[in-house]
């Protein structure tokens, strides 16, 4: 974490881990849907930005937050952090920001879409 330090008092939200899993969609293909790991995961969460995109007549709103949690190994990129009833897509590899696995910081962004005219 550098400079940046998390204290165990900061982890004051509660979220859901989340990973991909694939089942047969019974028409020859497969879909995807998540199943939860980890319910009510003592968490920090820091939001970092949001911005507006339109692309392809789609108003699409996009959040960025970067959360912290102690340290697992099994979290990868492609999973899913579900924070009261939102779901936030990990957006980068999972980091190990003081290399002495205590902690875990996980880049994850929202998006809400709008369509336009």
């Amino acid at each position: 974490m550098g400079r940046r330090r998390v204290r165990t008092g900061k982890l004051r939200d509660r979220v859901i881990l989340r990973r991909p899993v694939k089942a047969k969609d019974g028409k020859g293909g497969w879909s995807t849907s998540f199943e939860e790991v980890a319910v009510d995961l003592p968490a920090c969460i820091e939001t970092l930005d949001g911005r507006e995109a339109v692309m392809e007549h789609v108003l699409e709103g996009v959040s960025s937050c970067r959360i912290w949690i102690r340290w697992r190994g099994d979290v990868a990129a492609n999973w899913q952090v579900r924070l009261g009833g939102v779901d936030l897509n990990i957006s980068a590899p999972p980091a190990n920001p003081d290399r002495r696995r205590r902690w875990l910081m996980l880049t994850a962004t929202t998006a809400a879409v709008l369509k336009t005219g």
